[in-house]
């Protein structure tokens, strides 16, 4: 009896230690009946089920597709009801490019729950992949009527994006807008939104969103420097401008902005290609003719064309046709997946991990190789983070975009990298200390000891420490 006793103790241990490593959380009793141990395992069929989901999603991502439906099989069979296993086949369906058995698969998982506003949104990805955009904005807004669904602003977005992809610049407006409402802070409906005033000429608007865009981030990027760059130069702020091109060669020397800076003065970013989609557009809208084949220039200095397909290359871009934002946006978290933080424009600003203050005008293009030595500046590079979209990131006080500077050194000033760690604000026309102290939550009197100031004078491109200095 003792024997049988400490036999059916080392399999209990046993078991409970597989249900440990096997991370399904079940409780694990031992009952006797007649001497004899019985083991009860109280594991749901969902419990299984979401296990195998789980080790599916896992196998899909290392390219082990054998093995992910496999596994997805198996939780079909424990919880053939269950959501979860639906948006998980259509998210493996969609990966190997079968695109009738995805949409099968998420009519499926609607069946079971109709209200479901994960898989609502989720589908509405696909059909907008697929080119169905109308029928996508019904799914999207379906979810959007769910009461208890907090991703609205992102749906919202996809929905932007999607007529993005048309064009229909007229409705992404609309829904960036809604969007912006619902989640002021949104680092990529803010880009997105200058990026689209920017397109239509509307300048004012597009350095608005830009500085709302720095004030939600608290980050330069490559990119967007470049597009606030080509905004001042449209407003005729042309010193504002230089020193956005300072700060873009001092902190991303070896970025391709910096090059094409160099090369061009950023003759053509991203937004440009938007710009001439929504001429095309206005055109259309108008009634007017538009010649379908476009005007080929022969580029004798035989300078590199930058792409039109909107794919990421070695620059990034506004990709229309595969959008990053709705890909990584709405994967399935009801099947168990990580979502990663990674829109074009979010990875944008989660980039550039330093800021800088600005002292110096337009440098020479013939003081690139001084610039990239003195510069001493890298940006560092944060792994996307498995959480949902959108994340408001905090890591530094906003930076204002910058204004010129006072006067103009003859060559290029140094920044030093402690100096790029410090937040600060470059004066813009209109600024005065009082709304400087309003908006960064500091006071006058602190804001003049920082800064060494007799009086609340201030000049246009004067640089404010927005800390104390060490």
């Amino acid at each position: 009896m003792s024997k049988r006793l400490h036999s059916a103790g080392q399999v209990a241990l046993t078991l409970l230690s597989l249900s440990v490593f096997t991370g399904l959380g079940g409780c694990v009793t031992q009952n006797f009946a007649d001497d004899t141990p019985v083991v009860e395992k109280d594991y749901s069929d969902n419990q299984l089920a979401k296990t195998r989901i789980s080790l599916a999603l896992g196998y899909l991502d290392m390219g082990n597709t054998a093995q992910a439906k496999y596994n997805l099989e198996k939780a079909r069979q424990f919880s053939p009801d269950l959501v979860d296993v639906y948006t998980a086949f259509a998210h493996y369906y969609e990966t190997v490019g079968e695109y009738e058995q995805t949409e099968e698969s998420y009519l499926a998982a609607l069946e079971l729950a109709e209200d479901d506003a994960n898989t609502l949104n989720n589908f509405g990805v696909f059909l907008c992949r697929r080119g169905r955009v109308e029928e996508a904005e019904v799914y999207f807004k379906q979810a959007i009527r769910v009461p208890t669904y907090i991703r609205v602003s992102e749906t919202y977005e996809n929905i932007a994006l999607c007529y993005l992809k048309e064009p229909e610049f007229d409705k992404a407006e609309d829904a960036l807008r809604r969007s912006i409402l619902h989640s002021p802070n949104s680092a990529s409906s803010l880009m997105q939104m200058a990026q689209l005033q920017y397109a239509k000429k509307d300048y004012e608007q597009a350095a608005n969103f830009l500085s709302r865009f720095e004030l939600a981030t608290r980050r330069f990027t490559p990119q967007a420097i470049a597009l606030s760059f080509k905004v001042q130069k449209n407003l005729g702020n042309d010193e504002i401008a230089n020193n956005y091109a300072t700060m873009l060669l001092n902190m991303f020397p070896e970025s391709v902005e910096s090059k094409q800076y160099l090369d061009n003065e950023l003759s053509h970013i991203s937004a440009d290609d938007m710009a001439k989609d929504y001429k095309k557009y206005k055109l259309l809208k108008s009634g007017a003719k538009v010649n379908k084949k476009p005007i080929v220039v022969v580029n004798k200095n035989k300078q590199q064309q930058l792409p039109s397909d909107g794919l990421r290359t070695e620059k990034p871009k506004v990709d229309f046709s595969n959008n990053k934002l709705v890909d990584d946006a709405t994967i399935a978290k009801q099947t168990g997946q990580s979502i990663d933080q990674n829109s074009l424009v979010a990875n944008q600003a989660s980039q550039a991990q330093t800021t800088a203050p600005v002292t110096a005008a337009k440098p020479k293009a013939n003081n690139n190789a001084q610039l990239a030595q003195n510069s001493g500046a890298t940006a560092a590079v944060t792994k996307p983070q498995p959480v949902s979209k959108p994340v408001t990131q905090a890591a530094t006080p906003a930076v204002t975009p910058p204004t010129s500077a006072a006067t103009v050194p003859a060559k290029p000033v140094k920044i030093r990298v402690a100096d790029m760690a410090s937040p600060v604000h470059v004066v813009q026309k209109g600024d005065n200390l009082y709304q400087i102290s309003i908006k960064y939550n500091i006071t006058i009197s602190t804001l003049r000891r920082w800064n060494n100031l007799t009086n609340e004078e201030i000049q246009l491109g004067q640089v404010l420490r927005l800390t104390k200095p060490e």
